[in-house]
């Protein structure tokens, strides 16, 4: 378990400031939760999810 969680931790940080800002913008939102119950809460406290940082491109029926 603790590998899968080390290899999840790796792929996170490994990701580009803009990929990190969209996950930290689900944060508090309805898909931000669904993710954190995927994920589990031990993996969540680990991973630093501040607030996004500068804007953060919308999607879907958030470009409306």
């Amino acid at each position: 378990m603790e590998e899968l969680f080390n290899q999840i931790k790796e792929r996170y940080l490994a990701l580009s400031e803009d990929d990190k800002n969209v996950i930290r913008s689900l944060m508090g939102t309805e898909q931000g939760r669904v993710l954190a119950k995927v994920l589990g809460a031990d993996l969540v406290s680990q991973i630093n999810l501040r607030k996004p940082s500068g804007s953060v491109k919308k999607r879907g029926l958030a470009t409306r």
